[in-house]
């Protein structure tokens, strides 16, 4: 070790310093600065070093080509102070120094990352400041995602510069480690340098190694709400490079960019089933070094929907189940909560939960309560309805105003109140699959987007004027909404829900619908009014209103399986 250099710019060129380190050949004692020990009365503890096929520790400096630095970031596990940085290692100037700041230890490391894989076979470390501070036993590892890294040379420190050879490698991460430790002095690099010797024996060029991608499903069909896992395999086995997954032409928000695990060429993900169908799944690899990348054949995921179904909630909190549909419990009311306003479904059908005019959450099944607004202090009377995320670890509360509260994994994304809209009859939201926006509207048929939520269209931009929409239904895709009036008139919106007819086309008059519910396939949709008649439409189905319903009315909303 030695005292601290400051650090003055030099212009000295990386091949002409590497020169320069060979030929100050002088003893440790001699270059040692004053007040420190001398090699002699140093302790020294070596790991046992085993020579790495086709590496050399001891290498000679002689037709090498110096690689280009610009651009390279180094880094270190070291105490190191603000003089002795790792970059300084970089930098072209014997007079600054990276320098670990404390003893030699096992497990001190001196890592480099080129920007991308270089081609290189040599590596310097070069001292001639600080003489005795060289690396006493060292490991020389590769890698080409800073994870997953290979031995190229294990070595044992003599004297610096040290030089070390060892097979052609194509790797974007270098790292010398150290294995050795000395209970005396300090590790420091002065300058170091990759270096891409010409080989003497007769090498081929590897050309740009084809891959193939495939893909499997842990679960195929699938019922709708359970996680399924996707693997993709790429062949050969790759040294790095991601994989991301996408479902119907959309990345997959929780599965972009995975690690591929370079011991077996895999990269997997795990994510619920949001809607019910086929769904085309394909995994897109990287590629990484000289692997190219591939994408792997569409695997077509069927979603079994959950059995035929709906629930009836009333103002009172109470839960009625028909059809597949099973009672998971009931909500107290009082005038403190306010009555229930909405009802929402876990995807699986297998829980559901209830909010109340106050903000009041209720969870039943395998819903999960993630907080309310009573809970955090929050005292309002207009939340009007609760939106879960796609993978039912969170919701949304929306109010008259358009104001949004989020729990759980729910991402805000901005409010009416938020850009100054002042409003005082938003009826329902729908969250997007992907969890990146919502849309809300209001009981004119006006629709609001936030987030990357598509707009499909409105009422008033259709020209129609009205002032009793009740509710809004999405499409399980995200691909289009229908809105219902207190007569049952439906208005669809976008391509995801088909119209499937409306209360006032099969000439019935009501002016007390409270919400709509989509069919597990998709294909049909009830409305239910606030006197618990049900309206089937498409391929849904209605049960008889059970007996005990009257005494409980008004209904509140309804959910489908």
């Amino acid at each position: 070790m030695r005292p601290n250099r400051s650090r003055v710019p030099r212009s000295t060129s990386a091949r002409a310093t590497l020169l320069a380190f060979s030929t100050l050949a002088m003893s440790a004692a001699a270059l040692a600065p004053a007040g420190e020990a001398s090699a002699a009365t140093t302790t020294t503890t070596t790991a046992t070093t085993v020579p790495v096929a086709g590496s050399n520790c001891a290498a000679s400096s002689s037709g090498e080509q110096v690689l280009d630095r610009n651009g390279w970031v180094a880094s270190s596990n070291a105490p190191s102070s603000s003089s002795g940085v790792a970059p300084y290692a970089l930098d072209g100037n014997i007079k600054t120094r990276f320098t670990s700041d404390e003893p030699q230890k096992a497990g001190l490391y001196f890592q480099v990352d080129l920007g991308s894989p270089q081609t290189f076979n040599e590596l310097s470390m070069a001292a001639p400041n600080s003489a005795t501070d060289y690396a006493r036993a060292y490991n020389v590892e590769v890698s080409n995602d800073g994870k997953s890294w290979s031995t190229v040379a294990s070595c044992t420190g003599k004297a610096t510069p040290e030089l070390v050879s060892f097979h052609t490698t194509d790797s974007r991460f270098v790292r010398v480690v150290l294995t050795g430790s000395s209970k005396t002095y300090w590790w420091s690099i002065d300058e170091f340098n990759l270096l891409a010797k010409n080989e003497t024996t007769t090498t081929t060029t590897v050309p740009p190694q084809a891959t193939a991608t495939s893909l499997a499903s842990s679960a195929n069909p699938a019922p709708l709400g359970q996680s399924v896992t996707y693997t993709a395999t790429i062949t050969p086995k790759p040294v790095g490079g991601t994989v991301s997954f996408f479902a119907n032409g959309t990345a997959v928000t929780s599965c972009a960019a995975v690690p591929v695990n370079t011991s077996n060429g895999q990269a997997s993900c795990t994510t619920p089933t949001t809607s019910s169908g086929s769904v085309a799944v394909q995994a897109f690899y990287s590629g990484a070094g000289r692997f190219k990348p591939s994408t792997s054949p569409l695997l077509a995921e069927k979603v079994n929907p959950p059995a035929a179904g709906y629930w009836l909630t009333t103002a009172n909190g109470q839960v009625f189940a028909l059809g597949a549909a099973v009672n998971y419990g009931n909500m107290q009311t009082s005038a403190a909560t306010g009555p229930v306003v909405g009802m929402a479904a876990t995807p699986d059908a297998h829980g559901y939960w209830l909010v109340t005019r106050s903000g009041k959450v209720s969870a039943f099944g395998d819903a999960k309560f993630y907080g309310d607004l009573p809970g955090l202090g929050k005292h309002v009377t207009d939340i009007v309805a609760i939106a879960p995320t796609a993978d039912a670890k969170g919701y949304y509360l929306v109010g008259a105003d358009g104001g949004f509260f989020t729990f759980g994994d729910a991402k805000f994304h901005g409010s009416l109140p938020g850009i100054h809209v002042r409003v005082k009859d938003v009826v329902g939201m729908v969250a997007s699959p992907s969890g990146s926006g919502y849309l809300l509207v209001g009981a004119d048929g006006g629709v609001f987007t936030f987030g990357t939520t598509r707009f499909y269209g409105s009422l008033p931009g259709i020209g129609k004027h009205v002032h009793d929409i009740r509710a809004i239904l999405p499409a399980s895709a995200g691909t289009g909404y229908i809105l219902v009036g207190a007569d049952g008139g439906a208005f669809n919106f976008g391509s995801g829900v088909r119209f499937r007819g409306s209360v006032p086309g099969e000439g019935v008059r009501v002016s007390d619908i409270v919400g709509i519910a989509l069919t597990t396939d998709d294909n049909g949709y009830y409305m239910a009014g606030a006197d618990g008649r049900v309206f089937p439409f498409g391929d849904a189905q209605s049960w008889p209103t059970p007996a005990n319903l009257t005494g409980s009315l008004p209904v509140a909303a309804i959910a489908g399986t």
